[in-house]
């Protein structure tokens, strides 16, 4: 028993078809690799910006160390200083 092929012009429109459908298969993958890419860069700009804001956070955490540390050498002085003054303050009423 012999099968019928479709006829010439059939199978022309098929292919055609199916290479219609690859074309616009192509294009979504190269859309979504432009978009992609876009994204990839924003979030690489979004990156360094952060990476700028940490390092002035950064500076200011080292400002404030150190104006701390000041602030302490400061008060063991005052705090030292009061100590002498009352022992000076004791003696001198002792004797």
């Amino acid at each position: 028993m012999q099968t019928m092929a479709p006829p010439e012009e059939v199978l022309k429109e098929r292919f055609a078809r199916i290479d219609e459908r690859f074309d616009e298969v192509n294009r979504r993958i190269t859309e979504g690799k432009e978009e992609t890419e876009r994204r990839f860069d924003r979030v690489e700009g979004d990156i360094r910006e952060l990476k700028k804001s940490v390092g002035v956070v950064q500076e200011s955490v080292v400002k404030v160390q150190e104006s701390v540390a000041g602030i302490h050498t400061t008060l063991t002085r005052l705090s030292f200083g009061l100590l002498l003054t009352f022992a000076s303050v004791i003696l001198t009423k002792a004797f």
